[in-house]
């Protein structure tokens, strides 16, 4: 989980760590990619709008370190401009802010293989 919002991470934490999941938390893109280096993450769920290194930039980056890393995006700015890019550069799917639970549950789900 990728959010300069501590608040966001924590509640996104709690949601899946109630569903049984691990998770791994940075607050910016540069966090996230020192955190890629231990042990293995499954999936990454990133904010769009962070400092240091955004959710897109993120993203890029993933997809040529990580091709095969399944990155979901949130954001709290809806423009279907934005989605296309995210979707364009990698993303599997483009969520907004405030999420709902069952949601982004149900997106990771998709690409979680093992849980239900």
């Amino acid at each position: 989980m990728v959010d300069d919002d501590s608040d966001s991470r924590a509640l996104l934490r709690e949601i899946l760590e109630d569903e049984g999941y691990s998770v791994v938390e940075a607050a910016d893109g540069l966090e996230a990619l020192e955190r890629l280096k231990a042990p293995p993450v499954d999936l990454v769920v990133t904010d769009r709008a962070m400092p240091k290194l955004d959710g897109m930039a993120l993203l890029a980056k993933l997809h040529e370190l990580h091709a095969t890393l399944p990155v979901l995006m949130i954001s709290g700015y809806g423009e279907e401009t934005l989605w296309g890019q995210a979707i364009g550069r990698g993303a599997k799917d483009y969520l907004l802010k405030p999420f709902k639970a069952e949601v982004v549950l149900a997106q990771i789900k998709k690409y979680l293989p093992g849980k239900s």
